[in-house]
């Protein structure tokens, strides 16, 4: 499927994702901008986490991949984004469907960026047995892996919260130089609804 592929459909008895909340269009999680869903979800307690709303493993907001990944297309349309951002919450717990939509953004000449609590190693091994992680992984181009330790806390490198989180290059479409790159930093965006104010790129996700 090339770049202008209108075609938005995985198959028919689509899967769903249980998200938190998404951005189709945003600056300030990643290079460029980028549609960017947070799932909900996650095993991990890590003191000082910036999602703390998004770690519960309950039902939040239930979407299917086809409509997910029509928004996506359509953002890329409207808003001429140059991939998709994936985080949480514990975008590895869902992997099973994200990378459904990993792939088609893919084949769209999207790119893909994941941040995740585990290690990449850990991931490899996968000794917890999560669905379909090597698949997901296969279509990511950028992961940003481990826990979030507040006495790491990282001022320096672009999106990371801590010195202990890696980026993983699995691809060639980007390099190191995003993580110092002066055009995304201190990027910060807000976002107003009827449970405050969200605020991406930031160490606090709410107001």
């Amino acid at each position: 499927m090339g770049k202008n592929s209108s075609s938005p459909l995985i198959d028919p008895d689509s899967l769903f994702i249980n998200l938190n909340r998404l951005m189709e269009c945003t600056e300030a999680e990643g290079p460029g901008k980028r549609f960017c869903l947070w799932v909900q979800g996650c095993l991990r307690h890590c003191p000082g986490c910036c999602n703390q709303e998004m770690k519960e493993l309950v039902p939040h907001k239930i979407i299917s991949l086809n409509e997910l990944c029509s928004s996506i297309l359509r953002s890329r349309q409207v808003y001429s984004i140059e991939g998709i951002t994936f985080l949480g919450g514990e975008p590895m717990l869902q992997a099973k469907s994200l990378w459904k939509v990993a792939k088609l953004c893919q084949q769209n000449d999207l790119s893909v960026i994941v941040f995740t609590g585990y290690t990449y190693n850990d991931l490899l091994v996968n000794d917890q047995g999560i669905e379909n992680v090597s698949d997901l992984l296969k279509y990511t181009d950028v992961l940003i892996d481990g826990s979030y330790i507040e006495s790491l806390r990282d001022n320096v490198r672009n999106w990371v919260g801590s010195t202990n989180q890696v980026f993983h290059y699995l691809t060639n479409r980007y390099d190191t130089s995003i993580e110092m790159d002066e055009r995304y930093r201190n990027v910060i965006e807000l976002e107003f609804n009827q449970n405050g104010v969200l605020v991406s790129g930031c160490p606090k996700s709410i107001i």
